[in-house]
């Protein structure tokens, strides 16, 4: 069922960035984040970098039954790189190497199979450069599941598929995010999220023969951090400051003024002060964040205090 409530995040979170034309956000950062399922993940903002789960062959495990299950993979693996592109093609700037090295392992164990699938982590602001293992593990899964049936007739047996590590569980906790910009209320998208995962559910069990509500088998909680997104005057005085001080640090090279593409703590001044201008700034690169080669550059680090420095001598009225 998991793998068909992320289908349908997925889909909601592509229908919400579609809707997000927006000046100040023309790049529409409108993520979509599996950051954690089960035991797997380390927060739900974070990209899940690794997740295994098994194919249980009630049966024999024939070379057909392996073919399938292979080609069934494959299948969902050419649907997921179209949508999100191939990260063993992309190369990670910190090591070299490419982001991900393969993308999953299938292995034979004696119940059937255990697929461990890879991917890199990060901010889920960097999801287009990072790849969520959790979202390329339930294309596989939905695979699997549509052709269970000719799989069971290959090994003349039941086919199961569960999370490795929490096979005995009835209840699976998912926690995740969804970005959006100004053009939507969070309650909106509150709502749509809800919705979502509920429709999601829904098609899980109609496929399973069963004619249940999403409602009665799917909770959605929002128990950690929801932020509102926000925009301000791009012209107001303190912005006008902010870009003088920028230049005179030598980090003003004339850029579009564009909106910060995730969510941080200024959010918090923003919906406390609707009428204060609220700016964003600091040094480092979002493609670091969170990520396992996380850092910050010495040398601009010096540049962002410089900056901060001229600016508060700006809004002080000092030249």
């Amino acid at each position: 069922m998991t793998a068909f409530v992320y289908e349908q995040l997925e889909q909601e979170g592509r229908a919400i960035k579609a809707e997000s034309r927006h000046d100040l956000f023309p790049q529409r950062p409108v993520q979509t984040c599996h950051g954690m399922i089960g035991h797997y993940g380390e927060h739900p903002s974070r990209i899940c970098g690794e997740v295994s789960f098994n194919i249980g062959i009630a049966g024999t495990v024939s070379p057909a039954v392996e073919a399938c299950v292979k080609d069934c993979i494959e299948a969902a693996l050419a649907e997921y790189i179209a949508v999100y592109g191939d990260k063993t093609k992309a190369t990670d700037r910190t090591t070299g190497k490419p982001k991900v090295d393969h993308h999953y392992d299938l292995v034979r164990t004696d119940t059937g199979f255990r697929c461990d699938v890879h991917g890199s982590t990060g901010h889920m602001g960097s999801i287009l450069e990072n790849d969520g293992a959790i979202t390329k593990m339930a294309a596989f899964v939905r695979a699997l599941f549509r052709s269970k049936a000719k799989i069971a007739t290959h090994s003349g047996g039941e086919v199961t598929l569960t999370l490795t590590g929490d096979e005995q569980t009835d209840r699976l906790k998912l926690e995740g995010g969804q970005g959006f910009v100004p053009t939507h209320s969070i309650t909106e998208v509150m709502d749509r999220v809800r919705r979502a995962a509920q429709h999601g559910a829904e098609n899980y069990l109609r496929l399973s023969g069963h004619r249940v509500s999403g409602r009665s088998v799917v909770e959605v909680t929002y128990d950690k951090l929801h932020n509102a997104a926000f925009d301000g005057d791009p012209d107001s005085p303190a912005m006008r400051n902010a870009i003088a001080a920028a230049r005179a640090a030598g980090m003003w090279r004339d850029q579009p003024i564009k909106g910060w593409t995730v969510s941080c703590d200024s959010r918090l001044f923003a919906t406390e002060y609707p009428d204060m201008p609220v700016l964003t700034s600091g040094a480092g690169h979002l493609e670091y964040a969170h990520g396992d080669g996380e850092q910050m550059n010495i040398d601009e680090l010096m540049t962002s205090v410089g900056f901060i420095a001229t600016y508060l001598l700006y809004q002080a009225g000092v030249e």
